[in-house]
C-alpha cells in the first residue's frame, strides 16, 4: 500500500464519519472562544493573540493555547460567524492528525524491522473514526486536541527520521513540537514520547538533541506564557485527597478500557467518583467493582507488556509509548476532572497501533487472519456508524446539553448551563427545577445561586432575589454580576438607577466588558455623557484590542460633538474587527 493512497483514504474515512458536524451550531465553549472572543476579530490583534491566555470574556483559565486562536482568527476573517467552516477547520485538524499518526506509525514500524505498513494503516483508521473522540472534533472548540496532536506526531516522524539529514530533521521536529505545545498543553507529551520512540529504536545517541530541542521549545513557550496577561484560574471544587487518588485511577482506568472496547454511552462530564444517576440505589456498589476492574485491567497491561518485550518488541514499545501519554490524564496530578473522553486522544492512538500488531503476531494461521480481518472490517464500520450518528449530539446547545444530562453526563454544571438556556427562552419553573438539582449536587455552587437569583428576577420575586443575590456578593465567582443584578433589582424594584451600584459592579473583580458597557450605557442613559465619554477612554486604552470598546466610545464622542475623534475611533474599531459592519461590532 502506497503511503499516498493510504492517506486519501485515511481523509475520506474521516469525512464521511464527521459529516454530520459541518451542520452543527455553536455549543458549549463555542461561545466562548469563538463568538465572544474579541482576539479574533482581525488580522492586526494576531500578535496580541499570543499575549493572552485561552478564554478573555469568559470564566478565567490556566490555559494557553494561541495556535487554536490563530486558526479562529483566520477562519473568522474569511467566514465570520458562520458555525461550518470552524468545524470543518476541526475535521480537516484530524484528518492531518491521522496522516501525521499514520506516517510515525510507517516509520516506527520500519525503525523496528517490521515491513507491515497495513498494520499502522489499521491502526491509524481505527484512531481516527473512533467515536470516543468525537468531543475533540464533532464541535468547535475541540479544535486544540487535534492540532496538538498532528503537530506532536509530525514531530516524532521527524525525530525517527533523523538519521537522514539530522540538522533538518531536528530542526522540523523542533517547530513541530512548540506548536503542538502552544496549540495545547498536552503537546509537551510528545517530548518523552519522542525520547522512548529513539530509545526503543536503539538510537540513544541521539536523545541529547532531543533534549536540545525540548530545552528550545520549553523556552519558547513558557516565554510567552510568562508574558501574557493572565487572571487566575477559580480553584477547584471538588479535590480528591492523596489517599482516594489511586481509587480514582482505577475507576478512570476501566471507564476508558470500556470507551475504547464499547463506545456506546458517550457524553461529557464523565464522574468516577460517585454516581451521578442518584435514582440507582446499586451505584456505590457498581463504583466499587469497578474500582477491582481497574485494578486487575492495570495488572494485566502490565503483565501483557512485559510478557510482548520479548516476543514482540513492537507491540512492547507501542505500551510504552500508550503509558507515557497516558501518565498525565491517568490521575496521577490533579485535573479540572478525573475523567474525560478526549484526554485519551493521544494515548488510544499507541493502544490500537498495539492491538492491532498484537492481533496479527497471535493469528499465526491462515483461518485465524482471515477471522480477525472480518471481525476488524466490522468494528470498523460499527466504529464509524457510531461516530456518524454521535456527532448530531453537538447540533445546537440545547441538544447537547439534553443528551449528555440523559446519558448520565448530569452534572452540576451541565444543568446550570441547561437552566440558564431554559431561562433565555422564558422557561423559568425550568430553569428553577434544574437549578435546585444542581445545588443538590453541589452546595453553594456560585452559578447555580446567581442564575436562581436571575429566575427571582423575572418573576418579579423581589424578596427572594435580594436574599440570593446577597448572598453571592460573598461569591468570589459571581460578586461582580451579583452587584450588576443588585442594581436591575433596584430599577425593578424602585424605578431607581443605581449608578454606585453599577460603578462596583464594574470594579469588582476581573474585567468584565458586558458589566463595564452596561455601567457606560447607564452613565449615558441617566445624562451623564461627559463621564461615560471618560469611562469609555479609558477602557480603550485597558482593552484597545476589543473593537467594542471602539464602537461605543465613538457612539459618545459623536453625542458630544466631537466628531474628528469618533470618526478616528470608529476607524479604530474597523481595524479591530472586519466584519464590525455585518453584526454591528459583535455586542
Amino acid at each position: 500500500m502506497k503511503k499516498i493512497f493510504a492517506a486519501a483514504l485515511l481523509v475520506l474515512a474521516v469525512f464521511l464519519c464527521y459529516a454530520p458536524a459541518l451542520r452543527n451550531g455553536f455549543v458549549w465553549d463555542d461561545t466562548a472562544l469563538i463568538l465572544r472572543d474579541p482576539l479574533i476579530r482581525s488580522w492586526r490583534l494576531i500578535p496580541e493573540g499570543f499575549n493572552h491566555f485561552l478564554f478573555i470574556d469568559a470564566t478565567a483559565s490556566d490555559f494557553y493555547r494561541p495556535i487554536q486562536r490563530l486558526i479562529y482568527t483566520v477562519v473568522y476573517a474569511g467566514f465570520a460567524f458562520n458555525p461550518l467552516p470552524y468545524h470543518l477547520a476541526s475535521i480537516i485538524a484530524q484528518a492531518l492528525a491521522a496522516i501525521a499518526f499514520f506516517f510515525f506509525a510507517d516509520e516506527f514500524l520500519r525503525a523496528l524491522n517490521v515491513r507491515q505498513r497495513w498494520i499502522a494503516f489499521v491502526a491509524t483508521l481505527i484512531w481516527a473514526i473512533h467515536p470516543v473522540h468525537t468531543a475533540a472534533v464533532a464541535y468547535a472548540a475541540g479544535l486544540a486536541d487535534p492540532l496538538a496532536a498532528a503537530f506532536g506526531f509530525l514531530g516524532c516522524y521527524a525525530v525517527l527520521r533523523s538519521k537522514q539529514n539530522p540538522l533538518a530533521w531536528f530542526a522540523l521536529a523542533t517547530v513541530a513540537v512548540t506548536l503542538s505545545v502552544l496549540s495545547k498543553e498536552i503537546g509537551f507529551i510528545f517530548i518523552p514520547l519522542s525520547i522512548f520512540a529513539i530509545g526503543l529504536t536503539n538510537r540513544w545517541r541521539g536523545v541529547w538533541k532531543i533534549a536540545v530541542a525540548a530545552v528550545f521549545v520549553c523556552a519558547i513557550y513558557f516565554n510567552l506564557r510568562h508574558a501574557a496577561f493572565h487572571y487566575p484560574a477559580p480553584p477547584p471544587r471538588n479535590v480528591s485527597s492523596i489517599l482516594v487518588r489511586p481509587i480514582t485511577m482505577a475507576r478512570a482506568f476501566a471507564e476508558y478500557t470500556g470507551l475504547i472496547l464499547l463506545p456506546i454511552n458517550l457524553h461529557m462530564e464523565r464522574q468516577v467518583d460517585v454516581f451521578v444517576t442518584d435514582h440507582n440505589i446499586d451505584a456505590p456498589a457498581m463504583r466499587e467493582l469497578q474500582s477491582v476492574l481497574g485494578v486487575v485491567l492495570i495488572a494485566l497491561a502490565i503483565w501483557f507488556a512485559l510478557r510482548m518485550r520479548k516476543r514482540n518488541r513492537f507491540v512492547f514499545a507501542c505500551l510504552v509509548l500508550a503509558g507515557v501519554s497516558y501518565l498525565p490524564v491517568s490521575g496521577v496530578w490533579l485535573l479540572n476532572a478525573a475523567v474525560a473522553e478526549h484526554w485519551i486522544y493521544i494515548p488510544s492512538a499507541f493502544v490500537f497501533l498495539a492491538a492491532t500488531a498484537a492481533i496479527v503476531d497471535l493469528a499465526q494461521n491462515k483461518t485465524a487472519r482471515i477471522t480477525m480481518s472480518i471481525l476488524a472490517a466490522m468494528w470498523c464500520v460499527f466504529l464509524g456508524a457510531r461516530t456518524f450518528v454521535r456527532t448530531f449530539d453537538w447540533k445546537d446547545q440545547r441538544t447537547f446539553l439534553e443528551r449528555t444530562i440523559a446519558n448520565g453526563g448530569d452534572s452540576a454544571r451541565m444543568l446550570i448551563n441547561l437552566a440558564g438556556l431554559e431561562l433565555s427562552e422564558g422557561h423559568v419553573d425550568l430553569a428553577k427545577k434544574h437549578l435546585q438539582a444542581a445545588l443538590k449536587k453541589e452546595p453553594d455552587q456560585p452559578m447555580a445561586v446567581i442564575n436562581l437569583a436571575a429566575a427571582a428576577l423575572k418573576e418579579n420575586d423581589f424578596k427572594n432575589a435580594r436574599e440570593l443575590l446577597m448572598r453571592a456578593t460573598q461569591m468570589p465567582m459571581v460578586d461582580a454580576r451579583a452587584h450588576e443584578m443588585l442594581a436591575v433589582l433596584e430599577n425593578k424594584e424602585h424605578g431607581r438607577a443605581d449608578l454606585m451600584r453599577m460603578r462596583l459592579a464594574a470594579r469588582t473583580g476581573m474585567p468584565d466588558w458586558s458589566i463595564e458597557k452596561r455601567y457606560i450605557k447607564l452613565l449615558d442613559e441617566v445624562g451623564s455623557t461627559s463621564a461615560a465619554v471618560a469611562e469609555a477612554r479609558a477602557c480603550s486604552i485597558t482593552q484597545w484590542w476589543r473593537a467594542d470598546t471602539w464602537l461605543l466610545y465613538s457612539g459618545l464622542l459623536k453625542k458630544v460633538g466631537d466628531g474628528t475623534t469618533a470618526a478616528a475611533a470608529l476607524a479604530r474599531a474597523h481595524d479591530y474587527d472586519v466584519h464590525l459592519d455585518a453584526h454591528n461590532g459583535g455586542g
